[in-house]
């Protein structure tokens, strides 16, 4: 049959609808991509995660390492100062300066007549301190902070304090008596109960004040006592009117 020349046939495309496997196809692409793109990200974020942190570590280090020199140069000071004005050393330590990154301050010259009088160490930001002078430490400041801490670990873990005679009061605490049996700086250092009990040795007197303000020249015969259970020191005996405050004690030797 001939189809009329005025009309004209067109004709029109199929129109092809996606089955579901070719959906699934093209969504596992996309998909695909944007893990691979993810991926790109992260590695890039862990490249500069790398680079960044090390930096910013070694950056707060030298920050803490400066913070620890000027404490270190104040101490020294504040030593120069206390000797000029007194005529002895003073070697105490002010509570307010501690090293950021927990490192231990040492003097390493103590000695008022050596030409570099008063220099001072940290264990972690100063390489030439010297070993300690015993297992807790050199200086008054560090001994009796340790073995406060000593006792204090012992009551919590056995809820009682170490024995306070013979060779136990320093055995129970883990430490050798033949260590202690000789003075360290002219003082003798002897834990025991609930006490850190110090005397002078022969040689030296040890000066103080009461936390009244009176000045206190110690008798060779007595000592002084830091009582656990008020966390004070005293002078001979603990009672209010021997408290002393600790931050004026001198140790000179005669």
């Amino acid at each position: 049959m001939r189809c009329h020349p005025d009309i004209i046939t067109v004709q029109v495309p199929r129109r092809i609808f996606p089955t579901p496997a070719h959906s699934r196809q093209h969504l596992y692409s996309a998909t695909g991509f944007v893990i691979v793109e993810l991926m790109i990200v992260i590695a890039i974020l862990a490249a500069l995660f790398s680079i960044a942190v090390p930096s910013y570590v070694a950056y707060t280090e030298r920050a803490r390492a400066a913070a620890c020199r000027s404490n270190r140069h104040n101490i020294e000071q504040d030593e120069r100062l206390y000797s000029v004005n007194t005529g002895a050393p003073s070697l105490v330590i002010n509570s307010r300066y501690k090293c950021p990154s927990g490192g231990v301050y040492v003097w390493l010259v103590s000695d008022p007549t050596k030409p570099d009088y008063p220099r001072i160490g940290c264990s972690l930001h100063y390489a030439a301190v010297e070993a300690s002078l015993t297992s807790l430490g050199s200086t008054f400041t560090e001994i009796t902070t340790a073995m406060i801490s000593l006792i204090s670990n012992f009551y919590q873990r056995n809820n009682r304090y170490p024995r306070s005679w013979g060779d136990y009061v320093f055995t129970d605490l883990g430490l050798d008596p033949a260590e202690w049996a000789q003075p360290i700086n002219g003082l003798y250092y002897s834990p025991g109960g609930s006490k850190v009990t110090i005397g002078p040795a022969d040689g030296y007197t040890v000066t103080m004040k009461s936390l009244q303000g009176a000045s206190l020249n110690m008798n060779p015969k007595w000592n002084l006592v830091y009582d656990m259970p008020t966390g004070q020191w005293y002078y001979h005996t603990i009672t209010p009117k021997n408290a002393v405050d600790i931050r004026t004690l001198q140790v000179i030797k005669k």
